[in-house]
């Protein structure tokens, strides 16, 4: 038999188009593996950046092919804050942006139900699976609604096209950082086409220099095996090869934590996320909350 080389194709992201904060705004017009086997301790807080590839004792046991294998692993759990949240309230500044002022939105970064936390990002670390993994052809969606992003957390994998819509009655500006730097930094008026963007590693900050508040974050995986938690604090990744892994939780408020866990094919695994409410700010998203209100 010959061997092929897969070769993987990346997007190209679209030209930035620079634009500076004090843009005027439109005026108004009307209008699996088993639980008992897991073994998952319980996550460490991590000064570490996510993304750290396993060492090679928590790398799946799959059978070392090239393309990705299909898996029928579960990894199921739920995240907490056990201290108290931070109190949410609406910004200050939406009383003066005109259509922002039209909806009192209270803000949405630390979202907190019955102890469980919602919009963490919870993966297999990078580098952490067997295989490789062709972007899904479905593009990822983010909106400007009510003069937010939604959803405020997401994953893609790397080379996903991403397609940022304004569904605002006001023009917007779409800032994206990954750290300190700016990847684009482009205007986006009501009605206007969506922007397609396409990223290959880390996480994306997304914010709108008219609208200081807004902020959204796209996170950027190598591979499917991801989950954001939701209203409840859950989150379930599913079609996981059978292995040992190293899990990260990433929340932009509370940071970085850390489980191992194994995977079989017979029941979910289980894991609990903790966070106490008083770690530090990731280093990727510093001082958000800072003014608000």
């Amino acid at each position: 038999m010959h061997r092929r080389d897969l070769v993987s194709l990346s997007a190209l992201a679209l030209a930035a188009l620079t634009l500076g904060a004090g843009c005027p705004e439109e005026p108004a017009r009307p209008a699996g593996g088993a639980a008992a086997t897991s073994t998952a301790v319980a996550p460490a807080a991590s000064a570490e950046k996510p993304s750290a590839a396993p060492q090679a004792a928590d790398a799946p046991k799959t059978t070392g092919q090239a393309a990705a294998p299909e898996g029928k692993g579960t990894i199921k759990g739920v995240v907490k804050l056990t201290g108290k949240p931070v109190e949410m309230k609406v910004p200050a500044a939406r009383k003066d942006a005109p259509i922002c002022q039209d909806k009192d939105v209270v803000y949405d970064a630390v979202v907190v139900n019955d102890g469980k936390l919602k919009d963490t990002f919870v993966r297999i670390t990078v580098g952490g699976v067997q295989g490789s993994w062709k972007a899904p052809d479905a593009h990822a969606v983010i909106d400007q609604k009510d003069c937010m992003y939604e959803p405020r957390v997401q994953g893609v994998v790397s080379g996903q096209q991403v397609d940022i819509k304004n569904s605002d009655r006001t023009l917007h500006n779409v800032h994206s950082y990954k750290g300190s730097e700016t990847l684009f930094n482009q205007a986006q008026p009501r009605g206007a086409d969506p922007l397609t963007k396409t990223w290959n590693d880390g996480i994306i900050k997304l914010t709108c220099d008219i609208h200081p508040w807004m902020r959204g974050f796209v996170v950027v995986t190598d591979h499917p095996f991801f989950a954001v938690s939701g209203d409840d604090g859950s989150f379930t990744i599913e079609k996981v090869p059978a292995g040992k892994y190293k899990l990260e939780a990433w929340h932009s408020r509370y940071g970085l934590k850390t489980a191992d866990v194994t995977v079989a094919d017979d029941e979910p695994a289980q894991v609990t996320f903790t966070y106490a409410g008083t770690e530090p700010e990731p280093a990727e998203n510093k001082d958000e909350l800072k003014g608000l209100w």
